[in-house]
């Protein structure tokens, strides 16, 4: 019996052992929020706010593995939980010295991931890579994404509208981003590329998957990967429609009514793609287990 008594206290502290990089995380976590907060005038005030929401509500979706951590026995998976905390303690002061909200918001994913991993039991793993994949996701498609895409986008798009516009309606030039029709003239913002709904839109789709039905690996790469096309997509036939109705209606209704409630539709014209491809996967993936 005497053996089995370390052992036994080992157990009885490993649930202790939980809480102190947990209050370490937590700490981490208000700091971030309350410095966000304070400074409203800086250009992504907004995107870091959704950004915060965003890492909430996959806390929140992940509240069971999160608790279970914090009672557990220890039967985890140690070494991925060492990992991936100290990949989120690396990322924590790198995203902060170097000005980086996103490198910084990623390390907000990593850190409860690994906390998970090391401390919950290991049937809660696939809750621990959600929190990192999530993270992952999030941050490269929704931030950084738009930020390398944007200007070139916009160039592209107004293109390609003014072209398809021009040889099925009435001649529209593009140059650069603005597009010349008639006495009129639009620019095809970041907004109008789609870049300010991306970062919701992969949200979304992020907490859609998890969710939602288990997929297999294949199946969540393609929705994500369709994020960026179905966003481009949809924002595209924003941009037409917009063209269409300063033509055709007056530039009144285009920039005021139209111009307000065309992004509501446009995002939820995202979803409905994103769900329908989810679909046709689910489909073809009964199609090929029924092989």
């Amino acid at each position: 019996m005497r053996p089995a008594a370390p052992a036994a206290r080992l157990a009885h502290l490993l649930p202790r052992a939980a809480w102190l990089p947990w209050l370490a995380f937590a700490a981490v976590l208000i700091m971030t929020g309350v410095r966000t907060a304070a400074d409203p005038l800086r250009p992504s005030y907004d995107d870091d706010l959704m950004l915060l929401a965003t890492l909430g509500m996959v806390l929140w979706i992940e509240r069971a593995a999160l608790a279970a951590s914090l009672r557990s026995s220890g039967d985890g998976r140690p070494w991925v939980g060492t990992l991936l905390f100290a990949a989120g303690c690396l990322a924590s002061p790198a995203g902060r010295f170097s000005g980086s909200f996103a490198i910084e918001a990623w390390a907000l994913f990593l850190l409860p991931a690994g906390l998970v991993a090391a401390f919950a039991p290991r049937e809660q793993m696939r809750a621990a890579w959600f929190l990192a994949g999530a993270g992952t996701v999030v941050v490269a498609i929704g931030r950084i994404a738009p930020a390398a895409l944007s200007s070139d986008l916009a160039v592209w798009l107004a293109a390609a509208s003014a072209g398809l516009i021009s040889a099925v309606a009435f001649p529209v030039v593009a140059v650069g981003v603005r597009q010349y029709f008639g006495p009129y003239s639009t620019e095809v913002t970041q907004a109008c590329a789609g870049m300010n709904s991306l970062f919701a839109l992969t949200a979304l789709a992020v907490l859609y998957l998890r969710e939602g039905r288990r997929r297999p690996f294949w199946h969540i790469l393609l929705l994500v990967a369709c994020v960026i096309p179905v966003a481009v997509l949809s924002n595209f036939l924003r941009i037409v429609l917009l063209v269409l109705s300063t033509q055709l209606i007056g530039v009144r209704f285009a920039q005021g009514l139209f111009h307000d409630t065309a992004g509501f539709f446009v995002f939820a014209l995202a979803l409905a793609l994103l769900a329908g491809i989810d679909s046709l996967a689910r489909r073809m993936g009964a199609g090929d287990a029924g092989d």
